[in-house]
């Protein structure tokens, strides 16, 4: 049975819950300040078989005095399947006006849906006493339209034959928790889209399944009406939430082919979310009387006399009658031949591996008389009926009572060179590593503030994460870790004034690992340090830069010299040219001195076009892009050289800037110039 959590019992005695779905306009409230719509979104399904339909969304102001004019326009990527007026007019003596949207239903596929937004993008000015209030212009609806499902039962067959209704049990894990049973299923007639019925608040689960088994959980009510935030709660996987389908990479939802369904969902509502986690669907079938042995490798452990050896637990399942144990040398767990003898040894209780075949009938935990070395332990489960399994349960693991064989890290240092006049100490990190039992070593260096987020993002542990994304160090290296004198190296063309975080994990020759992590900073100027004796003069010519080029495309980061020539363009304000090296683009970014902060601020701007898409100058800290106003850099003379930095009162700590690609739509496109990003940049004087 489904239960609330805690956090949603508290929601439940503060919310009052009603089946009237929707947020209305309320003349009184403060929603009624502004000219807006009456309905935050729309969705509408329409028969099959229509080549054309309508919609019809409604305008809302406080007065009634006055025609009154507001102009419209739609975005989004099927905005195209859509027409609607760009001026409505509100009349004379009216609170609203009714807008009727056209939608070209003629090439819309049966289980889709065409989405768009209309938005208020402009109204005449105030009227009066009795006129609308002067805000800003964001009020919008979303579109959504599709057609009607016809939905049937959907049936399974027996075994022996018969046809029954599917069942299916849905077990909740984020926003409500345990599990409901006995759910009847539908499916859409002609497409593979199920709803299971009577699912959380009593409504329908509805999800897509594809040919390839991957599955889409499209937005849709739970039907928990939350009146703190006056709307139904909806729940949608992640990458119907964030509009990116590239997030089924991290958050899959998929079916296994044989009745289960995972799915990555995320229960929200247009305020922000309250919980995301992994749900499961079962479909009912059959009842799996495989017998089943779970082992448990619980380390080496020592007996009351101080004798060191491996230790094992076996937990048969219930349609276990018995069980068979084997301990074979070495690795034999993707081994097929190997496999089948030891299940025909076993079979016919003859010895293999180390010891003679063992024999239980209930839960074992006890410790091994197992040699130091790799090895497989196999297992074999027989079923009610007394008939061995089909494949064997295995687990491979090193018996290694001394710690003899298993990897160590017996130097790990991290450090910024700040004492050693050959190094950077404003760029570079050292490090410096020794190890035993190395047979491999993978590294990973990322910006501390970063690391976490990955984690979130690939929802994997750091060991998980390194094993997977960590970089091989190569044959001759790995040799050199594992001498007495160890490995020293480092790395350059770092972000000044950062955190580094570096995570080593050290193999043996038989997969048993060890993982270290150590975070260590980087020298950085700040804005503070700007010399004061200088004017709007000093910063007028013609200087050599010097920036590290990260090129996203092909995957290289290197240092790059390039030109900059910073000349007077007003009393104040300054043109600079060459802050890119990219031979098709040299953009004329506009600089303002400040006398306060002694330092030449550049802003986000526009700066034209680049093989017709828009450019605006935007900056980046390596976690997030700002394009828009209380984010800048600044340029100031620190001991004779220029340095572009974050600026003296900049909303975000900025460490690079780039040049954004929009589309004709003004959206971001998730593209600069040329893939560069630069970083660190210093300008020195050409004399």
């Amino acid at each position: 049975m489904r239960k609330f959590s805690y956090f949603i019992i508290m929601l439940c005695a503060l919310a009052s819950c009603t089946k009237s779905e929707g947020t209305l306009y309320k003349e009184k409230s403060d929603d009624g300040k502004e000219i807006h719509f009456l309905q935050k979104a729309v969705t509408k399904e329409f028969t099959k078989g229509l080549t054309e339909g309508t919609i019809l969304v409604d305008i809302a102001r406080p007065g009634k005095t006055g025609t009154y004019a507001v102009w419209l326009n739609l975005i989004g990527d099927d905005k195209d399947h859509f027409s609607a007026p760009g001026k409505v007019e509100i009349k004379d003596g009216e609170f609203s006006s009714s807008v009727a949207i056209k939608v070209d239903l003629a090439t819309l596929m049966v289980g889709s849906d065409y989405k768009a937004t209309l938005y208020i993008y402009d109204r005449e000015a105030p009227l009066g006493n009795d006129a609308v209030w002067d805000t800003q212009f964001v009020d919008k609806i979303d579109i959504k339209v599709s057609f009607a499902l016809e939905w049937e039962e959907y049936n399974r067959t027996r075994e022996n034959g018969e046809v029954v209704r599917q069942t299916a049990t849905y077990h909740y894990n984020a926003f409500y928790t345990g599990n409901d049973g006995g759910l009847t299923v539908d499916k859409a007639v002609g497409v593979n889209i199920f709803r299971v019925n009577d699912w959380a608040s009593g409504v329908s689960f509805r999800f897509i399944l594809n040919d390839d088994n991957t599955c889409v959980v499209p937005a849709q009510s739970i039907g928990f009406f939350n009146s703190n935030y006056n709307e139904y709660v909806q729940v949608s996987d992640m990458a119907v939430y964030t509009g990116n389908k590239n997030a089924y990479a991290s958050y899959p939802c998929t079916y296994d082919g044989k009745g289960k369904f995972t799915f990555n969902l995320i229960y929200f509502v247009s305020g922000g979310y309250f919980a995301k986690g992994e749900e499961t669907l079962t479909f009912d079938g059959e009842i799996d009387s495989t017998a089943t042995v779970k082992i448990v490798y619980e380390g080496i452990a020592k007996t009351e006399t101080g004798f060191a050896s491996p230790k094992f637990t076996f937990i048969p399942g219930e349609f276990t009658k018995q069980y068979k144990v084997a301990f074979v040398e070495g690795d034999i767990t993707s081994n097929k031949s190997a496999l089948k003898s030891v299940r025909n040894a076993l079979i016919s209780d003859t010895k293999v591996g180390i010891i003679e075949p063992m024999t239980y009938y209930a839960e074992k935990t006890d410790l091994w008389n197992i040699p130091q070395g790799n090895y497989t332990v196999a297992v074999l489960a027989y079923n009610l009926d007394g008939e061995p399994e089909k494949d064997l349960y295995t687990l491979r693991f090193t018996s290694d009572p001394n710690g003899e064989l298993a990897p160590k890290v017996t130097l790990f240092n991290w450090y910024c060179p700040t004492d050693n006049p050959l190094y950077d100490p404003y760029g570079t990190l050292l490090w410096e590593l020794r190890c035993q039992n190395a047979a491999k070593v993978k590294y990973l260096c990322v910006r501390a503030d970063v690391l976490d987020l990955l984690l979130d993002y690939y929802d994997q542990t750091l060991a998980e994460y390194v094993d997977e994304h960590g970089n091989q160090i190569n044959a001759t290296y790995t040799e050199e870790i594992n001498s007495d004198a160890g490995l020293s190296t480092g790395f350059n063309n770092m972000a000044s004034g950062c955190g580094f975080t570096l995570c080593v994990m050290a193999y043996n020759e038989y997969g048993d690992t060890v993982l270290v992590k150590k975070t260590a900073y980087t020298l950085g100027h700040k804005s503070t340090e700007f010399d004061t004796d200088v004017t709007l003069e000093d910063f007028i010519g013609a200087f050599r830069g010097t920036a590290t080029v990260n090129n996203s495309e092909a995957s290289t980061k290197k240092t790059e010299e390039y030109r900059v020539d910073i000349y007077r363009q007003s009393a104040n304000a300054l043109s600079i040219k060459g802050l890119s090296n990219t031979r098709d683009f040299s953009p004329e970014v506009t600089g303002f001195y400040d006398a306060q902060h002694h330092c030449v601020i550049i802003e986000p701007q526009a700066l034209g076009t680049y093989k017709g898409n828009t450019v605006k100058l935007g900056f980046t800290d390596d976690l997030s892009i700002y394009w828009g106003g209380g984010t800048n850099m600044a340029f100031g003379f620190i001991d004779g050289k220029l340095y572009l930095l974050s600026g003296p009162e900049s909303g975000n700590n900025v460490t690079a800037y780039q040049f954004l690609l929009f589309d004709s739509e003004g959206s971001y496109m998730k593209k600069q110039v040329a893939y560069k990003t630069y970083s660190g940049l210093t300008l020195k004087r050409i004399n």
